[in-house]
């Protein structure tokens, strides 16, 4: 079980930053109009924590906004879990319920995630979650070498925007990695988003080919097969220093 006051100092927040506070869970019940979103927080998240807001006013980071994007503050939460596997559902529900973008650790009991997502201004200036990031699992022995690997001073700072994509392209670097090779460069959300579809379309063009009987329609199930996998390969390469060892296709 991590300590909130530990993953405080890890994370480098400035102390004007700092909440470290327990987070009732009842006071998100007045907001849910789900019962079955109710029965899940009960029943499987044990406690919440805020462990920090970082907003203009308490970093003098510039907010950031767009007709599509829109950061005045970015949230900090901390759960322990009753049970695991449940971490993207638990981030869900919350990204729901909290205005902000927001970073979730999820405690597993033995193991936890980092969660980030992307998000889409709405017309009322709602912010919609369209998907959810998460790091690799890692033991919690791991915990204080893994985030401060994303501590804030090492985030760029030109906007509460810039500071957000840049803790989330931590982690879909960190999952890519473990996914395609630990060779892999930097990976933005973007090339991560490219890099699942491409996978998925080979996984699916290679189970329809084992299925195919017609020779005609195999072979050209396996041109295409081909162009996806040269496309995903390409995509692997784009990366700056060393020579690519990643998995290929």
């Amino acid at each position: 079980m991590l300590e909130t006051r530990n993953i405080i100092r890890w994370w480098g927040f400035p102390s004007a930053t700092i909440i470290n506070r327990n987070f009732p869970k009842t006071q998100l019940f007045a907001h849910m109009k789900n019962a079955k979103d109710k029965q899940f927080l009960t029943d499987v998240v044990q406690s919440i924590y805020m462990l920090a807001n970082l907003k203009t006013s308490n970093t003098h980071i510039p907010t950031y906004e767009s007709d599509q994007e829109l950061y005045t503050e970015i949230w900090f939460y901390y759960v322990r879990t009753k049970e695991t596997g449940k971490a993207n559902a638990i981030y869900k529900l919350l990204a729901s319920l909290i205005p902000y973008p927001i970073v979730l650790i999820v405690d597993n009991l033995d193991s936890f995630v980092i969660i980030t997502g992307r998000f889409e201004r709405q017309a009322d200036d709602y912010l919609k979650l369209i998907t959810v990031y998460s790091s690799p699992e890692y033991p919690n022995e791991q915990a204080k070498f893994e985030i401060e690997r994303t501590a804030l001073m090492s985030m760029p700072k030109q906007s509460l925007k810039t500071v957000y994509d840049g803790l989330r392209d931590e982690m879909t670097t960190r999952l890519a990695q473990n996914q395609y090779g630990k060779e892999l460069g930097k990976v933005t959300s973007e090339k991560k988003d490219l890099l699942d579809s491409l996978s998925s379309q080979i996984d699916r063009l290679k189970a329809q080919i084992g299925k195919e009987k017609q020779i005609n329609r195999r072979v050209e199930m396996q041109v295409e097969l081909q162009k996806v996998k040269n496309e995903f390969n390409d995509l692997i390469s784009e990366k700056e220093g060393s020579e690519n060892n990643e998995k290929e296709y």
